[in-house]
């Protein structure tokens, strides 16, 4: 078997898409399965939806994800691309330049070989030209499409002008996808695309071939909506005499309203899971199961990244669309969450902290941490469960102490108690203390719910805070005592 060789070929368009990321981790685990390589090229020939940034952006992405890259742009193609490029390395890989831009000759070599061997052919036809075609044909109720005016003219080499291929519409022509089986075209319905504009930049078409040819791409996985315009690479191939690689036509992702997923279904990006606090880990396992199944039977849904590798192969990938489900997605980063040790468990909230410019105090934060794991579904939430322990000053929402058994006398009795109480715990152990607060609503004739509600909001300002007893020995003795008499004189 000769070497597997998939690849990733983005559009610096903006940020990655979930969509994509799957059909292109499902492309990263077969290179890995058979011990291949992964390569990273970036498409940039639309060079009008260009947006700054995106290459950088991308790369950290596949960094976040744990996506290793094998082949891809070097240090001097990305400073060719970007001059503002503040990116600290490139990858490079014996078949670049990895981004198309930086491959124009290449382009312009194999369209015009496409026109000396006879199935393109240069076409002179202005913009008003084809629009009065268009009208035309649908005044008529035709298919509008090019109708192949220039196939015979001798149109120069010197004028401007654009290369078209020949696209025989009598010809059947078929594939056999990995994933959908034999596709046959028994009448191609597609009129003489364009493969190289005016300006000196291929359409994607002919792009695509050269770039998987030259970089000797085996498996191409992609999208289920390239499957219409499969026949023109396929004619591209065969007229090139080159060998076609394997083609994988992945099922879309769709939304729970059954349309293809996009944002209205809420975040589809990256960057958005990466801010709202999804582990890489849970993200990468929630795309493996959204379209490949282990098997017959198996209920496993955790995976380990060596057992999706290993287990990995496009036999399995269902030929079915598939339904993102959030509710499956944040389960899953719960079980991630609550899987990780408690040192990488630390590593993982601390730069949510950080973001939030809270001063971190290490020792309180490894002391709080075990007490928070086993209650969150995602790490974004740290902030706001944790970060009265950090703060000298914080806010307390006073009216929610308040109720049917506490008014603002009742709320400074219970805190007045709870002062004499916790000043008397000579062990500040989470048992001392936990006895200590226990004995004050028995003492006073009270409810448990109304008195902790007081305490609670006293030292942490917040209703809903990590364990009450865990929380107040973590925070202290003395910040303890200084947070309830403040109450006091707030109340």
């Amino acid at each position: 078997m000769k070497e597997v060789r998939t690849r990733f070929a983005p559009s610096p368009t903006g940020f990655l898409h979930l969509g994509g990321v799957r059909t292109n981790f499902y492309a990263w685990l077969l290179a890995r399965h058979f011990g291949g390589k992964f390569i990273l090229r970036i498409e940039d020939t639309d060079q009008e939806r260009l947006v700054p940034g995106s290459i950088k952006a991308i790369l950290e992405d596949l960094k976040w994800l744990g996506l290793d890259i094998d082949e891809g742009p070097a240090m001097e193609e990305l400073i060719k691309v970007d001059t503002g490029w503040d990116g600290t390395e490139g990858i490079g890989g014996p078949y670049g330049p990895y981004i198309q831009s930086q491959r124009l000759p290449r382009y312009k070599e194999v369209a015009e070989h496409l026109v000396k061997i006879g199935v393109a052919y240069r076409c002179d036809c202005t913009h008003e030209m084809l629009e009065k075609e268009r009208a035309d044909q649908m005044a008529r109720r035709e298919t509008p499409g090019y109708s192949g005016y220039c196939r015979h003219r001798d149109v120069s080499p010197d004028s401007k002008h654009v290369i078209r291929l020949k696209m025989a519409a009598d010809e059947t022509l078929s594939l056999d996808d990995a994933v959908k089986g034999k596709v046959v075209w028994e009448k191609i319905s597609l009129r003489d695309p364009v493969l190289f504009k005016s300006g000196g930049f291929p359409l994607y078409h002919l792009a695509v071939v050269v770039d998987d040819h030259d970089m000797k791409i085996s498996h191409v996985m992609r999208g289920e909506e390239w499957l219409a315009t499969a026949p023109i690479h396929i004619s591209l191939y065969k007229a090139l005499g080159w060998e076609q690689p394997v083609f994988c036509h992945l099922p879309n992702v769709l939304g729970q309203d059954g349309k293809k997923l996009s944002k209205r279904h809420g975040a589809t990006h990256v960057k958005s899971f990466r801010e709202a606090g999804y582990l890489p880990e849970a993200l990468i396992n929630f795309l493996l199961l959204l379209g490949w199944n282990p098997g017959e039977g198996e209920q496993q849904e955790i995976f380990t990244r060596d057992e999706m590798i290993k287990r990995f192969s496009i036999d399995r990938v269902n030929n079915a669309a598939a339904v993102f489900s959030y509710d499956k997605l944040n389960w899953m980063n719960g079980m991630y969450i609550r899987g990780l040790s408690k040192e990488k468990f630390v590593d993982a909230i601390r730069p949510y902290l950080l973001a939030k410019d809270i001063k971190v105090d290490e020792a309180r934060l490894a002391a709080i941490a075990p007490h928070i794991q086993e209650r969150m579904k995602f790490l974004n939430e740290t902030p706001d469960l944790i970060d009265f322990l950090f703060k000298e000053k914080i806010e307390r929402d006073l009216p929610a102490m308040m109720g049917k058994d506490v008014d603002a006398t009742k709320a400074k009795e219970i805190i007045a108690a709870s002062i004499e109480a916790i000043s008397a715990v000579s062990d500040f152990t989470v048992p001392n203390v936990e006895a200590a607060v226990r004995s004050i609503p028995e003492k006073m004739g009270l409810k448990v719910g109304p008195v902790f509600a007081v305490i609670r909001i006293s030292v942490t300002g917040k209703k809903i805070t990590p364990p009450l007893f865990e929380s107040i020995v973590v925070l202290g003795k003395d910040a303890t005592i200084a947070r309830l008499k403040e109450t006091i004189e707030l109340i």
